[in-house]
């Protein structure tokens, strides 16, 4: 089983465009998860950039892709001297599957915090959370799962014995499986690694993103990341989730905010 450097790997063609082999494991049900495909895009882009990592990335999921050959076309849209805006779209049969602009920049694990505001309801501990299983109660298979070691909050997992708590919230712990330590990209997985707030009220099936927005703030240190995910409103079928992702040190590393479909199974 490939690892998540190898499955998110990309091979620099000609300049601007990229080949990748979207590892069809890395999915919930037989679509590639949206963090895993933002990893691929985020390959390509870093690899173009004239700065090192991603601070603000900006990703529509247009169409969901298939596992197999697919491109990612990078162009440069404005180059500065601490900032650069890529634009980056992922490809598969000439068809746009995913449409994303991307700043990038240095971060730094050192660098002094001005001011932070209040944490976010605890996450109990690691060896107090429920790891999660490959099979939810729907049938569906998420293999994302098989390479992701996910431990939920007892007190978000309710809806996996029919006992949703009636909110929107989901908590819990990540690393990878293979052992990869936590760097931007990896970060671009942890926020859409939990499960979709909404089955939180019950609404289990599959939650497609829409739009997702990555601010990653600071480079994480080794360990597991906690992720806190959070909703205000459900409505029409669709409903919002932020992320907030902090790393062993407590430090947070990154934000999300994302905007996806409620399609019941």
């Amino acid at each position: 089983m490939p690892d998540f450097d190898e499955a998110s790997a990309t091979r620099r063609v000609s300049p601007g465009r990229h080949h990748v082999d979207i590892d069809g494991t890395w999915s919930v049900g037989d679509v590639p998860n949206g963090g895993y495909l933002l990893a691929l895009v985020l390959r390509a882009v870093l690899a173009e950039s004239a700065h090192p990592h991603p601070v603000s990335t900006n990703a529509h999921f247009v169409a969901p892709p298939s596992g197999g050959p697919a491109q990612v076309h990078v162009d440069v849209v404005r180059t500065g001297r601490t900032i650069e805006t890529l634009r980056a779209t992922l490809v598969q049969d000439d068809e746009a599957r995913v449409e994303a602009t991307v700043t990038t920049s240095a971060l730094s694990r050192t660098s002094p915090v001005e001011w932070v505001g209040p944490p976010p309801e605890p996450v109990a501990p690691v060896d107090e959370c429920i790891p999660a299983v490959v099979d939810l109660p729907d049938g569906t298979h998420v293999g994302l799962l098989e390479h992701v070691d996910l431990r939920l909050d007892p007190q978000t997992l309710g809806w996996f014995s029919g006992r949703p708590a009636g909110q929107l919230s989901m908590r819990g712990h990540v690393r990878l499986a293979d052992g990869t330590q936590p760097d931007p990209v990896v970060l671009a997985l942890a926020v859409d690694s939990l499960p979709p707030t909404v089955f939180g009220l019950g609404r289990l099936g599959w939650a497609p993103t829409v739009q997702l927005t990555l601010l990653t703030r600071s480079l994480p240190a080794p360990g597991w990341l906690t992720v806190h995910l959070r909703g205000r409103l459900v409505r029409d079928g669709w409903f919002d989730e932020e992320a907030e992702v902090y790393d062993a040190d407590g430090a947070l590393v990154a934000q999300s905010r994302q905007l996806a479909r409620i399609r019941v199974t």
